[in-house]
């Protein structure tokens, strides 16, 4: 079909990209091997430039502890990273605290209340980066455009209805003009080297497990313009002896994804006082795979033989890694059953002395209620 080469030659000079579709030329780690992989096929790639990827879950599972151990990565891999908060979820304490640089020179945080302000933003900082960026180099400036929450966002009628002290329904309109800034979002961030990470709540479906749906129903605004969804629920981590809380089991399941397999899950195990672990969930894999088998506390490396037990897994991770990244297409569901962990000595004293102490404490308070 000569006439093609015409057709071709026309488009180019209209300014259409005409040609193969060329992959993410660069990928940001979540910062977790095992959720990399559920998402990208591979345990080394997290989520993909030039698309956008969304966490979702119901409220309090851990989306944006996610979104901020991405903005991190995101800086190691040399990002530019913007922070578009509608919750006050992403404060400079928190990020810091997962170790994102909130240096000015390589992080921007921008508050938002309405879906309008959002796109603005969004439309205004690519308007920038494309004066002075190339479509389709890949030694373009880099960019995480990270937006914690699309469900906090309002219209703008919700927020003249709030002002003028109103309550009325938006008759979809939210739903509707989410997916029109998505769709914009999508077409603009083509072929560029700008990423986009987002959060949203979902709804409960009321029907499950009745109707064979999943329990948890994604809005169909972020289903739609989506390249990856990470479906983020979470149960707690308890101690063992002390049963205090120390962490949440946080399951992360790639709902959609266009890179790998959907629905391979995994749990991971965050403690609030170490944070998300790298290797989290990966022994549970590596013995999935036959990488590595278990006989009572001890564990062997199949291709080398070599002895360890959970506590001492960092001798042999790196190893194990290599091992599970040369296994492609595999179908992963690894569950952690057991919620409760060994703290450390002191710390599962000083729980139970704080234990003591309220009720040493409730003790007094309930005494000088007596003699009141």
């Amino acid at each position: 079909m000569k006439f093609m080469k015409n057709v071709k030659q026309n488009l180019q000079k209209s300014g259409i990209h005409v040609g193969k579709a060329t992959p993410p030329t660069y990928w940001i780690s979540t910062g977790n091997y095992a959720q990399n992989k559920i998402i990208s096929g591979s345990f080394l790639r997290g989520i993909p430039q030039g698309r956008i990827t969304a966490f979702a879950g119901p409220a309090g599972a851990g989306k944006s502890f996610n979104v901020a151990n991405l903005m991190r990565e995101a800086q190691a891999e040399g990002c530019h990273v913007v922070a578009i908060d509608s919750e006050n979820a992403l404060s400079d304490d928190f990020v810091t605290k997962l170790g994102v640089d909130t240096d000015e020179e390589k992080y921007t945080y921008i508050e938002v209340s309405t879906v309008s302000q959002c796109k603005k933003i969004v439309s205004n900082i690519m308007s920038g980066y494309k004066s002075e960026n190339e479509r389709d180099d890949p030694d373009a400036d880099k960019l995480l455009i990270a937006i914690d929450s699309l469900t906090m966002m309002m219209t703008d009628s919700e927020a003249d209805q709030f002002d003028k002290g109103e309550s009325r329904g938006d008759m979809g309109q939210k739903n509707k003009q989410l997916k029109a800034m998505l769709q914009s979002f999508t077409n603009a961030i083509k072929g560029t080297n700008v990423t986009i990470v987002l959060t949203s709540q979902v709804y409960q479906n009321q029907d499950f497990p009745m109707d064979g749906r999943p329990k948890w129903i994604f809005p169909a605004s972020v289903e739609y313009c989506c390249s990856q969804i990470v479906m983020v629920t979470k149960l707690m981590l308890k101690d063992k002896v002390t049963k205090d809380v120390l962490g949440v089991r946080m399951k992360c399941e790639g709902a959609k994804t266009r890179f790998c397999k959907p629905f391979s899950s995994i749990t991971m195990l965050v403690p609030y006082e170490q944070g998300m672990d790298p290797y989290s969930g990966l022994l549970v894999i590596a013995e999935k795979l036959g990488i590595v088998e278990k006989k009572g506390a001890w564990y062997t490396v199949t291709s080398s033989g070599e002895k360890f037990q959970e506590k001492t897994f960092d001798k042999v991770s790196a190893d194990v890694l290599k091992e599970c990244e040369a296994m492609s297409d595999v179908y992963l569901s690894a569950e952690i059953g057991d919620d409760m962990v060994e703290a450390k000595p002191d710390a599962a004293m000083s729980a139970k002395k704080q234990r003591k102490e309220k009720f040493d404490s409730d003790s007094d308070s309930d005494s000088d209620s007596e003699q009141e």
